[in-house]
């Protein structure tokens, strides 16, 4: 019974663990995008424990997905993508460009992009010949051959390599030969005509190769030479005469992109370096001037126009060389008499903006090199022509304006109210007057000499009110002035008191101050910065910072800490009419009091005490509010009102003086 759970447990675990390698399997995946065939083999070679390689046939990259549900296909799917063959073995897959299959005595081969060394190479291996060959050309080839003998494979594949044969030395021995110079002549049916008459060359050369002509015209020359050209090129056509041998082998050379060089009376033929001989030739280096215009500006029009032409700047910047035939060349230079023109400059003056605003904010059609400033801050040089200079000043006409100036009638009125108890053991009586009712007679002498016209603006009601609290004393004139400033620029006023102090320390063992000689510095009081912008519309935007703090009692000497300060802050932005009044208030500021007046002795007796002492707790609570009356000046209605206002103001100080009269 033990045994046979044993064997069910184990035939259980052993289902799990397959169903988890299979669940594994199918849950990998891999992909490669781009990547070089040899590390995608590495890589599968790690995942899937299989020893794959390549061979020197195979490179460049390619593409590889593999879900995990089938490895097999995916392979076979990414050989047949890549043009590629696997040949496996039970100890390692080999893949390659190359596949020779063997039937009997039957060869197939299929090979992709190989060049026709390694094909030899492969099929020496596989059946067993000794194939030798001359220097092959450096070419991809494909080859599908079907089942056929070893030898028809050979020459089909010397086929695909021009001017190549293949010749069999001996039973399993083959050589690739490179065709003579004649045979190559003859292949491509082209033909060389050289002629010594009267001491010239006359050449007629037509769809040859370089070395078939050179050795032909060498040879009738009675010349030695060295051809070294891997590469050569044909010469298509050529025909004309010759002063001498080495200009006619000179022009030769030139069309067929080589150059000689002659060494101990050999002429050694090999690739020329500068591969436009072709094109220079008839060509000489010129120099031209410029007056006006600069070297890379003149080059850059020179490009445009004459695309092929070559040049190089010199060093002053004022001269270039270019390379060109006479014919060329005068077209060149009268193109470069044309461009090299002086430009007219011309001054603009600026009425209002200055020169270094205008030239941060140029319109869209002006470019920042046809304008440079002058130095003195109001004009600048003009480089255009007459139509961009007219379209210029139409943009002046609108931008060259004056700022609107801004101007705030600010008043600051500080009101005052304090709350407490007081016991005193003195008393007062007296007796009402008939003429004390008329003290609250509305009287607007001070409020009409203040600088904002508080009657126009808040209207009469609040003016007599002003009024009233400023004889009660329950208010008073903190700042009345005028600001002025220009659109879009700060607006600052204070009104502080500067409190130097000296900085110290606390002795930690005696308690006494350490003055350290240093002078430190608060700033206590009314601090108010306005930002005024005007719109099209005559609207005014404000963006007013008002604050205001206070400093307490110094207590350096005795704790060592700076006096304590306190502040309030307010910033808000209201955009409003030219006129309409603006109120900032919540500047509150609270402080608490305390006076105790007493007699010695007599004061420390209880009860009977109280007569002899005076307490006093006061709560003084201070606000200040703000009043500013924008105003622009750029408009003739605002002057207009402010006449107005002016004419009311002197009708309520002869109703106010008519009535002082009447009450004496």
């Amino acid at each position: 019974m033990f045994l046979l759970r044993q064997k069910i447990l184990s035939l259980f675990l052993g289902i799990i663990l397959l169903l988890g390698k299979s669940l594994a399997f199918a849950d990998e995946a891999y992909e490669f995008v781009n990547r070089d065939i040899h590390e995608i083999l590495y890589a599968l070679s790690l995942y899937t424990g299989l020893s794959i390689s390549a061979d020197d046939t195979v490179s460049g990259k390619a593409d590889f997905r593999c879900t995990g549900e089938n490895f097999d296909e995916s392979f076979e799917a990414f050989l047949l993508q890549s043009r590629l063959y696997v040949e496996k073995s039970d100890s390692r897959w080999t893949v390659s460009r190359v596949r020779i299959q063997k039937n009997n005595e039957l060869y197939s081969l299929d090979a992709f992009d190989v060049s026709p060394m390694q094909l030899f190479e492969k099929v020496a291996i596989a059946t067993g010949f000794c194939v030798t060959y001359d220097s092959l050309p450096a070419v991809k080839v494909s080859l599908h051959t079907g089942f056929c003998k070893s030898e028809e494979i050979l020459k089909r594949i010397t086929g695909l390599c021009m001017g190549f044969s293949l010749e069999k030395e001996q039973e399993k021995s083959f050589h690739v030969a490179r065709n003579n110079s004649s045979q190559n002549q003859n292949s491509m049916g082209g033909k060389a005509s050289f002629v010594l008459s009267e001491g010239k060359w006359f050449v007629d050369v037509q769809n040859s190769a370089l070395s078939a002509a050179a050795e032909k015209f060498f040879s009738q020359a009675g010349k030695e030479f060295c051809f070294s050209l891997s590469n050569e090129q044909k010469i298509m056509r050529a025909c004309f005469k010759s002063e001498n041998f080495d200009q006619a082998l000179g022009l030769l050379c030139i069309q067929a992109g080589a150059e000689y060089m002659i060494q101990d009376g050999v002429y050694f033929l090999k690739a020329s370096k500068n591969k436009n001989l072709f094109a220079q030739a008839g060509k000489v280096w010129r120099k031209c001037g410029l007056k006006f215009l600069k070297g890379s500006e003149c080059l850059s029009l020179l490009a445009k126009r004459f695309p092929e032409l070559e040049c190089i700047l010199l060093g002053d910047g004022q001269n270039f060389l270019f390379l060109s035939d006479d014919e060329k060349a005068q077209s060149v230079l009268d193109f470069v008499a044309g461009v090299d023109s002086k430009n007219k400059a011309r001054v603009v003056n600026l009425k209002y903006i200055r020169t270094e605003d205008f030239m941060a904010h140029l319109p869209p059609f002006l470019e920042k090199s046809s304008i440079s400033d002058t130095g003195h801050g109001d004009s600048f040089f003009f480089v255009g022509s007459d139509a961009a200079y007219q379209s210029l000043l139409e943009e002046l006409a609108v931008l060259d304006k004056p700022v609107s100036r801004v101007r705030y009638d600010l008043l600051i009125m500080q009101y005052q109210s304090t709350k407490g108890s007081e016991w005193n053991p003195k008393f007062k009586a007296g007796r009402a007057r008939v003429g004390d009712k008329n003290e609250g007679a509305i009287q607007l002498g001070s409020v009409l000499n203040m600088n904002l016209d508080v009657v126009s603006a808040f209207g009469l009601h609040f003016a007599g009110e002003l009024q009233s609290a400023i004889s009660e004393s329950r208010a008073k004139v903190f700042a009345d002035t005028t600001l002025n400033g220009v659109s879009g620029k700060p607006i600052n006023f204070q009104n502080t008191n500067t409190y130097r102090y000296r900085d110290n320390n606390l002795d930690p063992e005696t308690g006494e101050p350490i003055y350290s000689g240093i002078t430190k510095e608060i700033i206590s009081g009314l601090k108010l910065e306005v930002i005024g912008i005007v719109s099209g519309d005559g609207m005014i935007t404000s963006k007013i910072t008002a604050s205001v703090s206070r400093q307490g009692t110094d207590l350096s000497t005795t704790t060592g800490n700076p006096p304590p300060t306190s502040e309030k802050v307010i910033t808000t932005e209201v955009r409003a009419k030219s006129g309409e009044p603006v109120v900032l208030s919540g500047l509150v500021q609270e402080e608490e009091n305390q006076n105790i007046s007493r007699i010695p002795f007599f004061s420390k007796i209880p009860l009977i005490g109280r007569l002899f002492k005076v307490d006093e707790d006061s709560n003084e609570k201070t606000e200040l509010v703000i009043y500013l009356l924008p105003s622009t000046e750029s408009f003739d209605a605002d002057k207009k009102a402010e006449k107005k206002r002016k004419d009311f103001k002197k009708q309520l100080l002869d109703i106010s003086g008519c009535v002082a009269e009447a009450k004496k």
